[in-house]
């Protein structure tokens, strides 16, 4: 009966509310560590958002196998690539380790090989939906990986780069570790004021989506919404997301499968 209510509450917005039917929508889910090739969960997650109205994309944003395993992550993709419609995927902390035979590399080409060639085979990468702009963000450490996210010079010169070709336009930033401070040092992200300082030469990202610590934070700073997810492994938990085209305000449910 939840499951019901809960996708009737969606079907409602999508079809009635006109504020609804403008933006962009989709779903961003968490923190799923598949373990042990056990998909039962995720694949009924799948059938239930596949009869979500006006969903424009699915987004995985890191940690969806438990430890850097081939199989899991087989696993994983073979239950998401049912989704109906595009999905990508970011890799984080526990996805990949270079000393267990799963590095950045094989990694992102299993992933682009099981959902198709439109999604980049790439950690950093970006694309466009109805006008705005979506940025994936990787700071994995893949020879020793780490709970504190680094994002590296390089990859801020490239986010530099990125949000400067796309300043005139609304620009959204996937990543898997928050930039919201949090009291567990292991979880922490490193050197986060350089990345900030990237963030404030620009006034066009509306929004930095996230996941890690396993709770729902949302909080404006600095003129940036960050989201923070909880984890879909402990309650099957994760946010539909709604985004004004027109003011680039953003709108978010926590919906959940349990």
């Amino acid at each position: 009966m939840k499951k019901l209510v809960l996708f009737i509450f969606v079907l409602l917005l999508g079809c009635f509310n006109p504020l609804y039917a403008r933006n962009i929508r989709f779903i961003q889910v968490t923190d799923v560590h598949i373990k042990h090739k056990k998909v039962e969960e995720l694949q009924e997650f799948v059938a239930n958002i596949n009869r979500y109205p006006n969903i424009d994309f699915v987004i995985f944003t890191g940690d969806n196998i438990d430890k850097p395993d081939i199989e899991d992550l087989n696993a994983f993709l073979d239950a998401i690539k049912e989704i109906k419609i595009k999905t990508y995927v970011l890799m984080r902390n526990h996805d990949v380790a270079k000393y267990e035979g799963l590095d950045k590399k094989l990694y992102m080409h299993t992933v682009r090989a099981k959902l198709g060639y439109y999604h980049p085979a790439k950690p950093n990468y970006v694309f466009r939906v109805k006008g705005v702009v979506f940025v994936v963000m990787d700071g994995v450490k893949e020879v020793i990986p780490s709970a504190n996210g680094y994002y590296k010079n390089k990859e801020l010169l490239w986010l530099d780069k990125v949000l400067s070709s796309h300043s005139s336009e609304k620009v959204v930033i996937f990543q898997h570790f928050p930039l919201l401070n949090t009291t567990v040092k292991s979880h922490s992200l490193y050197k986060k004021e350089e990345y900030v300082k990237v963030l404030n030469k620009y006034l066009n990202v509306i929004a930095v989506i996230s996941g890690h610590y396993h709770s729902n934070i949302e909080r404006m700073e600095d003129g940036v919404y960050q989201i923070v997810t909880s984890s879909f492994q402990h309650n099957g938990s994760y946010k539909l997301i709604d985004i004004d085209t027109d003011s680039g305000a953003v709108y978010t449910i926590i919906l959940d499968d349990k």
